[in-house]
């Protein structure tokens, strides 16, 4: 199916995530995040309540008929660490036919149950041989303040020793990349994995195999060590803090109310910056919206 006859399919039904990534073109990045989300999914299984998004965010285009998306959102069921559960697919074909950008996340945002970071996969393709590789555990305090967080989320768990953070060094196609976002590039953790993948002329197979390769491994690692040692912190009603001991209430609403400004800021600098571009300002404005209601807990 065309991007053109997909964009004008009907969104009054509840499609799903395989529907989503079958109706667009076929990337590995966009295969890698479906798996991703497919194991997260089942390891959280009842703690995710299901999707509750308008049927015109679950699936969306512009009128032009050169660009498609998606965003789902699930939120965390009562007594769970999970805030909500949050994957992004939008795919914009470039003016006269030079290309397309591509991005895919999956979010991850844990509650005032637990103090453990969020987890965030993005993937920004803005050509066939070229890929921006965003990883991180996203830490939810100010670190060079709380070393027993660096030691329990880092350290502790393996994270670190397991050196993802230098795939850019590893893989001779990557670069570490820099956002030119001073806020974004104050977000990550150390053990991040931020990367921008030139592959070359004619590289689109090897960024696939790249991709599919090396990343792969990387992100389902990440993955692993977030669900196994993050996401089952906490408790109905209280906070775990980084020492193991009872969190004031003071101090979680401080962490949460941090957690919002973060994500809406996010929010504001990137997507409400960009999506206009991509979408026409209607599609765009609605599924900010909804993000943004993600982020804000509303």
């Amino acid at each position: 199916m065309t991007v053109s006859a997909a964009a004008s399919a009907s969104a009054s039904r509840i499609i799903s995530r395989e529907d989503v990534v079958a109706r667009m073109p076929p990337l590995a990045h966009r295969e890698l995040v479906l798996a991703l989300a497919g194991e997260a999914e089942a390891r959280l299984g009842a703690r995710l309540l299901p999707s509750e998004v308008p049927a015109d965010v679950a699936w969306f285009g512009n009128a032009a008929g050169d660009g498609v998306g998606s965003v789902d959102v699930r939120r965390g069921a009562p007594g769970s660490s999970i805030a909500f559960m949050l994957e992004a697919w939008f795919h914009r074909e470039l003016p006269g036919g030079d290309g397309a950008i591509d991005i895919t996340a999956l979010i991850v945002n844990l509650n005032g149950a637990t103090d453990a970071p969020h987890l965030l996969m993005e993937f920004i393709q803005g050509g066939p041989s070229s890929l921006v590789v965003l990883l991180d555990l996203l830490p939810r305090v100010d670190l060079p303040l709380h070393p027993s967080y660096i030691e329990k989320y880092y350290a502790a768990t393996g994270l670190d020793a397991r050196g993802h953070r230098r795939f850019a060094e590893r893989v001779p196609q990557a670069r570490r990349y820099v956002s030119p976002l001073l806020f974004i590039r104050s977000m990550f953790s150390p053990t991040a994995i931020v990367a921008d993948v030139q592959c070359g002329e004619g590289g689109a197979a090897a960024l696939d195999g790249i991709v599919r390769g090396q990343l792969a491994g990387v992100a389902m690692d990440v993955l692993g060590v977030w669900l196994e040692h993050c996401a089952g912190g906490g408790g109905a009603g209280s906070g775990t803090s980084e020492t193991g001991m009872e969190m004031e209430a003071e101090e979680r609403e401080r962490m949460v109310a941090r957690d919002r400004m973060v994500g809406v800021t996010e929010v504001e600098l990137n997507l409400a910056a960009n999506l206009p571009r991509m979408f026409d300002a209607g599609v765009a404005d609605r599924v900010v919206a909804e993000i943004r209601k993600a982020f804000m807990g509303s």
